[in-house]
């Protein structure tokens, strides 16, 4: 009898070890980042122990994962060069079916991404434009007002001397008294025409601020920045945006940064690297 009980216990042991485990399926596919289109022969890898990998011919690819914590990676070549690539980490809490897709977007080397960026002149020779486009006020009309204002004053100056110089029993004392203002002076009896009357001040607005320039208005470097980002959809990443202009990595760095504070593009954090997107299409 406890022989039997012990090949009973056995048998239990057994059953319970041969088991399978439990797994979860994780699927998906992956795509293109600025088409959405599904990549073909794309090379899928987990870390999963063992490590399993697949070659996706049509962009979808699965795996049975049990429960714990994984990096997938994705990658596309063509010309054995590195094209796309994708990584996305996923947790496994229990049994079922997962969805994870992923968006490809092109390797940024990341040493450019923390490079400390020593600016000079000569990198970037950047030109501020002239107030007078953009509505302001330029320094010839504001000094041509500051004379005329001057010489207005000094007419005053003048008349009020004179009127002051007609005193009761004098020579020059046979003319009307005119006062205008906080000026007064004489008319003499022998003008035949009246004399001019000193003008009120007159009061400027201030100039208004002036607005974002339009594209057309920035420096040919920066236009060709903008053009090179609408042609491509509207957005770009910066290791493109740097292949396209053929320009050192301080300079692409300094008018992404230049065009963000205009308000033209912003620069969104993507995986390793960075992607200029147009504000106004």
């Amino acid at each position: 009898m406890p022989r039997a009980y012990l090949a009973l216990i056995v048998i239990v042991a057994l059953a319970v070890s041969a088991s399978p485990a439990s797994c979860a399926v994780v699927h998906g596919t992956a795509y293109e980042w600025s088409t959405f289109e599904a990549l073909e022969n794309v090379i899928v890898e987990v870390n999963s122990t063992p490590p399993q990998f697949l070659v996706a011919s049509s962009g979808n690819y699965s795996f049975d994962l049990p429960e714990g914590g994984y990096t997938i990676r994705a990658e596309y070549y063509q010309n054995n060069v590195l094209e796309y690539c994708a990584e996305e980490n996923i947790t496994i809490h229990s049994d079922g079916e997962f969805v994870l897709d992923l968006l490809m977007f092109p390797p940024i080397e990341e040493e450019f991404l923390y490079e400390e960026i020593n600016i000079s002149e000569e990198l970037y020779d950047y030109e501020e434009p002239d107030e007078t486009e953009d509505g302001g006020v330029s320094l010839v009309f504001l000094y041509a007002i500051a004379i005329f204002f001057i010489v207005i004053a000094g007419y005053a100056v003048f008349l009020r001397k004179k009127s002051n110089s007609g005193e009761p029993g004098s020579e020059r004392d046979d003319g009307v008294a005119v006062e205008v203002g906080d000026v007064g002076y004489n008319i003499p009896d022998d003008v035949s025409e009246p004399l001019p009357l000193p003008l009120p001040p007159i009061e400027l607005e201030p100039p208004e601020p002036p607005e974002s320039p339009e594209p057309s208005e920035l420096p040919s470097d920066l236009q060709e920045v903008i053009s090179i980002v609408r042609g491509s959809g509207g957005r770009i990443t910066q290791k493109d945006l740097r292949t396209r202009l053929s320009c050192s990595e301080a300079k692409v760095s300094l008018m992404v940064t230049d065009l963000t504070d205009r308000g033209l593009v912003k620069k969104v954090k993507k995986g390793r690297g960075n992607v200029i997107i147009l504000t106004n299409m």
